[in-house]
């Protein structure tokens, strides 16, 4: 119905003066797939440099729906992702399983709709579906080999903000995720390793990566070395449950995050099209939180038998830096990008003390498929040592036979076909070694196919 209202506003404000409605970064666009999406994983490598492929949209023009309701100021948004995934060692059991991410929605320029120069409107409703391969075949890893699946399987609205550009600065005010403008990345590859937004990877709990919305706002200011951006948003663990998809309300809050992110553009010998960012960023949670091994008298509640601990004010800190170290030539091929991240989260509550993955990705290796990426990361998970601590001391005292958990080592080859400008496949393979970071654990290999489609 948002559509349909936002398509008829559209077309009695047809002459309205206009500005072009700014575009949401290639980050942004490429973070959608884990619990994630502030829209859709691309439908097909960007290459920066390149010429621009044909307008990537499986239907087309739709019959000229599409041109109509651009030309009046609506962008509306299709898209389907479906990652399966197959064990072919590892886990308790061999298992197939299929996940997958519709998203529909739709981004309204208020200049030509309304007369509102520089602002815009934005809908997405998200629906995920699917099982996950690391439950039903027992994998045990730390980060999901699909990293499409979270957040329940319902229909959830993602996003519903209004967004303002005044000069440099730039003020976004609704429902949001907080992964859709702070620690995002691009999402290449099938594993949550090294797919999306950095933080909310180990700490789903209370940094909400889409599907999942809350209420928020976030200030971001431009600046001749690249921006600096501030958010605000509601802390509502509740807004996680499957029975919550469309809740506006405010029932549940505990608090608020507030995350604080400085970004650089580097051009490369002056380059634009050897681009690169660097993101570094700090957050704080208001909200009361439990311990992870204290109890309330100050001792280990494993061993006590005490309750856990808790506290106000949680904190955390992450980078992510990706560059462009050659230019695409006229046909798409020969671009090499380089990235890195990490996260480090707070010591007393996470049960994940720090990720850090590194990787590449290539276009055009192979002979007529300019488009083609082919990619390569590897990614480290490391838990809690205050827990690691814990553990052994209750396998010291005879209370378990489990090797403590310390850290958990994944790698991801991928490869990108183009089979059409608005589809795309992505064929990968899957090392996860000391799965949950268990050192006794055989390493776990996973087959996966990712599909990316525009309509």
């Amino acid at each position: 119905m948002l559509l349909l209202a936002l398509a008829a506003t559209a077309a009695v404000n047809a002459d309205a003066d206009s500005v072009p409605l700014r575009p949401a970064s290639q980050d942004a666009v490429e973070a959608a797939a884990p619990r994630s999406a502030e829209g859709p994983p691309r439908p097909a490598p960007s290459v920066t440099g390149a010429p621009p492929p044909p307008a990537p949209h499986l239907l087309g023009d739709w019959g000229g729906l599409r041109t109509a309701l651009e030309e009046r100021g609506v962008t509306p948004t299709l898209q389907y992702i479906a990652m399966p995934a197959w064990n072919v060692s590892g886990g308790t059991r061999k298992r197939v399983e299929y996940a997958a991410q519709f998203q529909v929605g739709a981004s309204a320029d208020l200049g030509r709709i309304a007369g509102i120069e520089g602002g815009s409107l934005q809908v997405l409703v998200t629906n995920r579906h699917g099982r996950n391969l690391t439950a039903t075949a027992g994998l045990e890893v730390l980060q999901n080999p699909q990293a499409i699946f979270g957040a329940g399987q319902i229909w959830r609205l993602s996003q519903l903000f209004y967004r303002q550009r005044l000069g440099k600065a730039e003020l976004k005010l609704g429902r949001m995720s907080i992964g859709e403008d702070f620690g995002t990345a691009p999402c290449f590859f099938e594993s949550l390793y090294f797919c999306g937004i950095v933080p909310g990877h180990v700490t789903p709990d209370y940094w909400y990566n889409p599907p999942v919305s809350v209420w928020g706002a976030r200030v971001r200011v431009e600046d001749g070395l690249g921006y600096t951006q501030v958010g605000l948003y509601e802390r509502n663990p509740t807004n996680l449950r499957e029975d919550r998809g469309f809740y506006l309300g405010t029932s549940g809050q505990t608090g608020a995050l507030i995350p604080l992110e400085r970004g650089f553009v580097v051009r490369l010998g002056g380059d634009a099209r050897r681009t690169g960012t660097y993101k570094f960023g700090v957050w704080h949670d208001t909200s009361r939180s439990t311990d992870l091994v204290r109890d309330t008298g100050g001792g280990h509640a494993a061993l006590s038998g005490l309750p856990l601990a808790r506290q106000r004010g949680r904190w955390g800190a992450y980078f992510v830096a990706r560059q462009q170290l050659t230019a695409a030539r006229e046909d798409g091929s020969g671009v090499v990008n380089v990235f890195l991240s990490g996260t480090l989260t707070d010591a007393r509550t996470n049960l994940i003390r720090s990720i850090a993955v590194a990787g590449a990705t290539w276009s055009g290796i192979i002979p007529g498929r300019p488009r083609d990426e082919i990619g390569l990361a590897i990614g480290r998970t490391r838990i809690n040592p205050r827990l690691t601590r814990v553990q052994g001391l209750q396998r010291d005292a005879g209370l378990t036979d489990r090797t403590p958990q310390r850290a958990e080592w994944a790698a991801e080859l991928a490869y990108s076909i183009v089979v059409d400008p608005a589809f795309s496949l992505r064929p990968n393979l899957q090392l996860y070694r000391h799965p949950g970071g268990r050192s006794d654990r055989s390493t776990v290999t996973v087959l996966g196919l990712g599909a990316f489609a525009t309509f």
